[in-house]
């Protein structure tokens, strides 16, 4: 069995920072852990180091120390995930100030990763969100669409491959 791929979206990163909620650091400190490279890979885009240089700098320099130590293979947005995320955004799965969303979306469908990893709830984990990218992700010639997950969901499905 092939290890599968995680991208793991800003939400899941900004969990690190201080004065965050602690049934949410916890899942995302033992995330890092199950992706060991053999049942898990993790994956990110350049839009996550992007978003987390614009937190306060105290918070931004935490992130970056576990994301260093996490050391995920890292993507930078090409042409084809900036169309792509426009193309989610002309369809109306998300608005226009959403357009960071859009990216991640965008980049692990692109990359084919298997597991979007988030805990954007609004704009991304919910049902309906997930359905409206598939079928975005269709019109554009992408067949596959990664599992959006949230964290505790990402970790139960580490521990069972």
């Amino acid at each position: 069995m092939t290890a599968a791929t995680f991208y793991l979206e800003t939400s899941v990163w900004g969990s690190l920072a201080p004065r965050q909620p602690r049934d949410r650091a916890r899942v995302v400190r033992r995330l890092p852990q199950l992706l060991d490279g053999v049942h898990g890979i993790c994956v990110a885009s350049d839009t996550v180091n992007a978003e987390i240089d614009n937190a306060p700098p105290n918070e931004a320099e935490e992130i970056h120390r576990h994301i260093d130590r996490v050391k995920p293979l890292v993507y930078p947005i090409s042409d084809s995930m900036e169309s792509l995320a426009r193309a989610y955004i002309a369809a109306g799965v998300l608005p226009e100030r959403r357009e960071g969303d859009a990216l991640h979306v965008a980049a692990a469908t692109c990359l084919e990763v298997d597991y979007l990893v988030s805990w954007n709830h609004r704009h991304m984990t919910r049902p309906m969100k997930r359905l409206q990218y598939e079928s975005v992700n269709r019109l554009h010639g992408h067949l596959k669409t990664p599992l959006i997950c949230n964290p505790f969901e990402a970790c139960d499905e580490l521990r069972n491959r």
